[in-house]
């Protein structure tokens, strides 16, 4: 259910199902009668979001190979009755074995919902590829009191899930650092303004290198472009530049500093000329002309 997936990073993960889940409750929104997922969220992602070059503008969550993914659920009962659960398996598309939820109730009352949690730990490239994006699926099995037994609900295949290379995991990291550092400063200086459009390219060509799979060369290159900005920010920071300073300090150079040094050469012409005239009146005896 795509349309019932959250996406939020800054909210409490668990405050946020349990809103989605509260107003699933009480009817705000269609419901079946069964029990079925009402939202779920991934956390500790290493990225989630559709700007990744390579898979360019699809919606993913990433995790780094090796590392440990969680994912937690909410479950609806909309039946008539009290369900007990039998079981709640996630699939993940590049295994054939179930995860069993690590946390699950045994029942769930009647218009109510329950948390489930999964953990697993995310394999290497070599299992699961960096290349392509992998689905998941969850399935829940349960009984209605008194009803029927052995219903199952499940998700369908959500293709939504990543696992990032060694290379590909250090070109996020810096991908994250030159945002923050664009968000937080704004370069005023003349230098350090050259500095940043070299920065820039190192940037654009690294987005390139990514995009077609060169993840090695790519973290080189965005490693090298967040160092060269860092020091266009270090060297910006130097000159304790501000907006207005910098309006001042721009005609230093260029044709407004030429204007300046053309002004400056015509006042001393001026003033040496006032100095001769005035020694020409002293050698003729200051004398008036009749």
């Amino acid at each position: 259910m795509k349309s019932a997936t959250i996406r939020r990073h800054s909210l409490p993960v668990i405050a946020a199902l349990c809103l989605v889940a509260a107003v699933l409750g009480v009817g705000l929104v269609p419901k079946p009668a069964s029990a079925y997922i009402g939202s779920y969220e991934w956390l500790g992602a290493t990225y989630m979001g559709t700007e990744d070059p390579f898979f360019d503008g699809t919606n993913i969550v990433a995790y780094n190979a090796g590392a440990t993914a969680q994912l937690v659920a909410t479950v609806v009962n909309t039946t008539d009755a009290e369900i007990s659960i039998d079981f709640a398996r996630l699939t993940l598309g590049w295994s054939s074995e179930k995860e069993e939820a690590d946390t699950a109730p045994k029942t769930i009352a009647k218009d109510t919902y329950a948390i489930f949690i999964w953990s697993f730990q995310v394999p290497a490239v070599s299992a699961a590829s960096n290349l392509v994006v992998h689905n998941f699926d969850i399935t829940v099995q349960y009984d209605v009191w008194g009803g029927d037994a052995d219903r199952q609900w499940t998700t369908g295949d959500e293709w939504e899930l990543v696992v990032y290379s060694e290379d590909q995991a250090a070109c996020r990291d810096s991908i994250d650092t030159w945002d923050a550092n664009n968000d937080a400063y704004t370069i005023w200086g003349y230098k350090a303004r050259e500095m940043t459009t070299e920065a820039w390219y190192l940037y654009n060509k690294a987005e390139d290198q990514y995009a077609s799979g060169d993840f090695a060369g790519a973290k080189e290159n965005y490693a090298n472009a967040v160092l060269t900005q860092e020091e266009a920010i270090k060297k910006d920071a130097s000159s304790a530049l501000t907006g207005e300073t910098a309006l001042e300090r721009l005609g230093t150079s260029g044709t407004k500093g030429t204007g300046y040094l053309i002004a400056g050469i015509g006042i001393l012409i001026a003033g040496i000329g006032l100095m001769l005239g005035a020694l020409l009146w002293a050698i003729k005896g200051g004398k008036k002309p009749a």
